[in-house]
């Protein structure tokens, strides 16, 4: 996915609906994905001190850092290229975290075969992602 459809897909889909209580809900199902999800290894706080990375080879990334880290401007192109595992190392290395945008859309489509559903679940998988963005940037520090 470029760069230019990464960025439509966030005006489209997170950064335009005006509806409040669609917002909300959003908002709600973002920070429950955040828990099950990101939590673990992030910690509740995103400051990277989750349950699990005393087994980690890499201490996770403190969440709450990164508007500081990009000069004061919250990088969403970059966080959800970073959560859709769409940043992959070149030559097929590794990556720290999972490839939520896949994990994502194994939960929506299931074991379906259309292509309906593969292309809904890409949908609802960007709204997801875009959805979990803006919590994460609720997260931030203060400057």
């Amino acid at each position: 996915m470029s760069r230019l459809a990464i960025l439509a897909t966030l005006v489209v889909l997170g950064l335009s609906g005006s509806d409040a209580a669609l917002a909300d809900e959003r908002m709600v199902a973002a920070k429950k994905d955040f828990d099950v999800h990101c939590a673990p290894c992030h910690g509740t706080d995103g400051k990277g001190r989750g349950p699990f990375p005393p087994g980690l080879a890499k201490k996770p990334a403190d969440l709450t850092e990164i508007t500081a880290k990009y000069g004061g401007v919250f990088p969403e192109d970059r966080v959800f290229e970073t959560i859709a595992g769409l940043d992959l190392p070149e030559g097929h290395g590794s990556r720290d975290m999972p490839i939520w945008g896949d994990v994502f859309i194994t939960e929506s489509v299931g074991k379906s075969t259309k292509l309906e559903d593969a292309m809904k679940a890409s949908d609802d998988t960007s709204r997801r992602i875009v959805a979990l963005i803006r919590y994460i940037e609720t997260l931030q520090a203060a400057p």
